[in-house]
């Protein structure tokens, strides 16, 4: 019969057991550690990232990535502190990060052995390792990744430039024709703000009846085909623009518009067929100038040649002795007339010249319209006894002290022109001469009941030498220079000149000028 065991030789035996329990228990728990270990160190060497493990930044552990990425060995990296592998730009970053435990991703900046520094993203976690709180860091080599965002984003910057800086609207659009996008070239153009524009449907910036006109055509660019079409925007303040759209669709998701504004290139084609009349004009005008100066010169040596032949033939009659003396003072008379007439035709030609060149100044002088015309009325009246023409004066009541200060000699002048040409192209008829005021302004007619004056002369009827053109239908002689002396000379007094007429009727020239000098 076996001995019981006493009471301490079974406590003795449960301790023992104990023990072997615990040393079974810690021999699991340490393969679980060694387990864990392997498996960490495998998976830690097959990231690209640099692991490391540190405590209070001390280096205990570190992969094979992390290694390479610094340049040192592992033995050299265990022990070493976390600091000495950043700039000291970024040290306190480090340190502050590592202390406030922050899990975030984080940029710094790393040595190199060979001294040489690459931009850092750092990720880390506290960890309980080995019975120890530390902390678990991984670093990544972003160079190559900040190089192609800095390559990017000086892209997109210049890009951004030159869309900003394009001369022409650029309009981004979605697949529903919404404005995602536009350019500063386009809002000056508009008038609309950004904030106003973006987000909203193209359909804002067109007139409702402009797309029932000319309808967007998505489905043509939905097939890849571009379309160019001349259309009519609407800016802010309602103003219809002309432009030029050019649309496609580069991407999948977006649309492309730009636009180009056709205000200035119809303005410069205005200008541009306003300024080729003008040329066309001028050169009608300096080819019909150039025909009527020969016109005139031919017509001047026939003015010329009538009254030098009858000065020199009757000349040459009063040279004969069998001349009686009453045909002797015909002669004469028939000279003098001659003479007269070569001299009124030498007069007008220096008159244009001296006008044309500055020569003529005007005076200033108190006159008396009445007394004038009745001047005039005088001094015509043999040439319309003449031509069986009355002359009538129309003067209104009440201005027998109505005075204008003038050239008194100019007014005279262009009067005895005007009355002149009417009592010449008037046979049995009137020629009635008078004026009005108006303001400041006197207003002199002469009307007469005359030929009057084919349409087709009444745009330069006030041009030189036009008489040469003229003489045919009115069969008159004369150099031409009349009407555009008058003009001239109106002009130098600061006054107007036109006329009005009906062929057949007659014709009434106007001219104006102010009762006291402008300043």
């Amino acid at each position: 019969m076996s001995k019981k065991p006493t009471y301490n030789e079974l406590l003795e035996k449960i301790r023992r057991l104990e023990e072997s329990v615990q040393a079974y228990e810690e021999q699991i728990d340490e393969q679980k550690i060694l387990d864990n270990e392997s498996r960490f160190k495998a998976l830690s060497e097959a990231a690209h990232e640099g692991i490391f493990i540190h405590e209070n930044g001390v280096c205990l552990e570190v992969n094979s990535a992390g290694c390479e990425m610094f340049g040192i060995d592992h033995d050299d990296f265990i022990g070493m502190h976390a600091l000495s592998i950043f700039t000291d730009e970024t040290k306190q970053l480090v340190v502050d990060n590592i202390r406030n435990e922050v899990t975030e991703g984080y940029e710094a900046v790393g040595i190199r052995k060979d001294g040489s520094t690459f931009n850092a993203e750092i990720r880390g976690k506290n960890y309980f390792y080995r019975g120890r709180n530390v902390r678990i860091a991984a670093i990544r080599d972003i160079t190559s990744q900040k190089m192609a965002e800095r390559t990017i984003k000086e892209s997109e910057s210049k890009f951004r430039e030159v869309v900003e800086n394009a001369a022409d609207g650029i309009l981004l659009g979605n697949l529903s024709g919404h404005m995602i996008e536009v350019n500063e070239t386009f809002l000056k153009m508009t008038g609309f703000s950004r904030e106003e524009i973006v987000g909203q449907h193209i359909k804002k910036i067109f007139a409702s009846n402009a797309l029932s006109e000319k309808p967007l055509r998505f489905d043509l660019l939905n097939k890849g085909q571009s379309i160019i079409l001349e259309r009519e925007i609407l800016g802010k303040d309602g103003e219809r623009i002309p432009v030029e759209m050019n649309s496609k669709r580069p991407h999948a998701n977006y649309y492309l518009t730009i636009i180009r504004d056709l205000r200035e290139r119809r303005r410069a084609a205005k200008e541009l067929e306003r300024k080729n009349k003008e040329l066309q004009l001028a050169k009608e005008k300096a080819e019909e100038s150039d025909r009527l100066k020969s016109s005139f010169l031919a017509n001047m040596s026939h003015e010329i040649r009538t009254p030098m032949n009858g000065i020199l033939g009757f000349a040459e009659l009063l040279n004969s002795d069998d001349r009686d003396e009453q045909s002797r003072k015909e002669y004469i008379n028939v000279i003098i007339s001659s003479g007269q007439q070569l001299l009124n035709i030498i007069n007008d030609v220096l008159e244009i010249s001296r006008i044309e060149t500055g020569q003529i100044k005007v005076s200033d002088q108190k006159v008396n319209a009445n007394s004038l015309l009745k001047e005039m009325e005088l001094f015509f009246q043999p040439l319309a006894i003449q031509n069986h023409n009355k002359i009538i004066l129309d003067i209104p009541p009440d201005t027998e002290k109505l005075y204008f200060v003038g050239d008194q000699s100019k007014v005279r002048q262009v009067l005895t022109n005007l009355i002149n040409n009417a009592l010449k192209f008037t046979l049995n008829g009137s020629v009635t001469v008078g004026y009005v005021r108006e303001e400041e302004t006197l207003k002199f007619f002469i009307r007469d009941t005359g030929i009057g004056i084919p349409e087709e002369y009444l745009d330069k009827i006030f041009d030189r030498f036009l008489q040469a053109e003229y003489q045919d239908q009115a069969k008159q002689r004369g150099t031409g220079l009349g009407l555009a002396i008058c003009k001239k000379l109106v002009e130098l007094m600061q006054g107007e000149i036109w006329v009005e007429t009906e062929i057949n009727k007659g014709s009434t020239f106007y001219f104006s000028i102010p009762l006291q000098k402008k300043s």
